[in-house]
């Protein structure tokens, strides 16, 4: 489907060792050689999670315009591992920021996936690795950039009107040094005031506008499970 429609490529790459020990037993290569052999990256995509990756793939993945989608909250929690996030950002390959399902990181908390994109890397490549402003522009633009989206990757005239509202008058917050750090290290959810999609308040200062009432929704969300208890 790949070659007949001419479309980027998204999935889920080398996230635990053993996929990958699973693919190099069955097809005798690594996951994203396999993959690539068979012709799904021509018109690039992206990966998530890209945590045991070989040189040989990363080679790949930079010639094939490939995004890492990065997903530091899931796999600290399922302990599979930590991406060579310094190492994309060195080759030139854009790293974007996710959070997975809820049923590998509960939280799903972005402020949170920033902290933990930074601070993995800094343990193997010092204080001074991925910055604030790297995190910034993985959580953001390269966001866009790696769904193909080129009308939401900044604030600008003739763009969507995608965006959040951050409450900087917060202890957390405080003092205004530098608004990337704060943002990065000292951020929280909680900071946010309020969210727009394309021009739409979904949320602002504690209420949903999201056409349900969360309410229904919270009570729905624990009736199934406890039925699977």
């Amino acid at each position: 489907m790949v070659q007949q429609l001419k479309q980027p490529f998204y999935t889920h790459l080398n996230e635990t060792a053993a996929e990958v020990e699973s693919c190099v037993a069955h097809s005798g290569m690594r996951t994203i050689e396999y993959l690539d052999s068979l012709g799904l990256f021509n018109y690039g995509g992206g990966g998530y999670h890209c945590v045991h990756v070989s040189e040989r793939e990363m080679d790949i993945l930079q010639s094939r315009n490939m995004s890492v989608i990065t997903c530091p909250g899931s796999n600290t929690k399922l302990a599979s591992g930590v991406a060579p996030v310094y190492e994309y950002l060195r080759r030139g390959i854009p790293v974007a920021i996710g959070t997975d399902g809820p049923a590998s990181n509960n939280c799903l908390d972005f402020f949170r996936e920033m902290f933990l994109t930074t601070g993995l890397q800094k343990l193997s490549h010092g204080a001074e690795a991925v910055d604030a402003v790297d995190v910034l522009t993985m959580a953001c633009k390269n966001g866009a950039y790696a769904c193909g989206f080129s009308d939401c990757d900044c604030l600008a005239i003739g763009k969507q009107a995608d965006l959040i509202m951050i409450d900087l008058h917060q202890p957390n917050m405080q003092p205004l040094n530098n608004i990337e750090k704060n943002i990065v290290y000292s951020g929280s959810k909680q900071n946010v005031v309020l969210t727009m999609v394309a021009g739409k308040v979904l949320y602002e200062r504690g209420e949903f506008y999201i056409g349900e009432d969360p309410e229904r929704i919270y009570a729905e969300a624990n009736r199934i499970i406890r039925g699977m208890k």
